[in-house]
């Protein structure tokens, strides 16, 4: 028998569409940022560490993340999930192809905030490509198969030990900017589901400093500043 904390009730159901809201930040900050250490002029130091701290936000926001799912998601679903199993499997071989892309595209961006020459930006500009194509085909993969197992058989307190994993990991002078992020695709159901579950304090925060200190971080980093909905 599967074992989970207990048979789920409407109300208890994890909501996945948490996950699919977070997958839109790497889906469009990888491939924009590839473009962007692409044309960044060689040699421009102040311009590589721009781009170099995003990339160490997002790069390592993505691999937090599927540790979280490795260590807190993957068991509990290869416990309850049968026969399904088989899909976690697939999830999990998919991270290793994902690790390898990530680990490349991480040493490579170190490597041109330090020298940042024109060779060395094409290089990181195709690891980042590399890591797209794997990243885009794991989270469609995960949203169409992986997401109907999570709703059943994972519980929205373990989901949400995946989530604060991930937000420990971010360092917390980055914390609004991950936040903005996030919020920048969402729907308006979406934005206000995101934001109910945050503490007063942190709402307040991100009304009055966040939704401006990520406008300026997207500014610097793209050209051109975020058109973000208000809060």
């Amino acid at each position: 028998m599967p074992t989970t904390a207990g048979p789920l009730t409407a109300e208890d159901r994890l909501d996945p569409q948490e996950m699919v809201v977070l997958h839109r930040v790497f889906r469009r900050e990888i491939p924009l940022l590839a473009h962007l250490v692409e044309a960044a002029a060689p040699h421009d130091q102040r311009r590589a560490a721009v781009l170099a701290d995003h990339l160490d936000l997002v790069l390592g926001a993505l691999g937090e993340h599927h540790d979280g799912e490795d260590h807190l998601l993957w068991p509990k679903l290869r416990e309850r999930a049968t026969p399904d199993t088989g899909v976690v499997s697939r999830m999990a071989d998919q991270h290793e192809a994902i690790a390898g892309a990530l680990s490349s595209a991480t040493e490579l961006s170190h490597r041109w905030r330090t020298r940042p020459g024109h060779d060395t930006a094409l290089l990181l500009a195709e690891a980042l490509r590399t890591l797209d194509r794997h990243a885009t085909v794991h989270m469609d993969d995960e949203e169409e198969h992986l997401l109907p197992l999570m709703a059943e058989h994972i519980t929205p307190r373990e989901w949400s030990e995946v989530g604060e994993r991930g937000r420990r990991s971010v360092p917390k002078a980055k914390l609004l900017i991950f936040l903005g992020a996030i919020l920048e695709d969402t729907t308006a159901q979406e934005r206000q589901q995101f934001l109910s579950q945050m503490p007063a304090p942190a709402r307040l925060l991100w009304r009055t400093l966040g939704t401006r200190l990520y406008r300026r971080t997207t500014a610097r980093v793209r050209g051109t500043s975020a058109m973000l909905p208000r809060a």
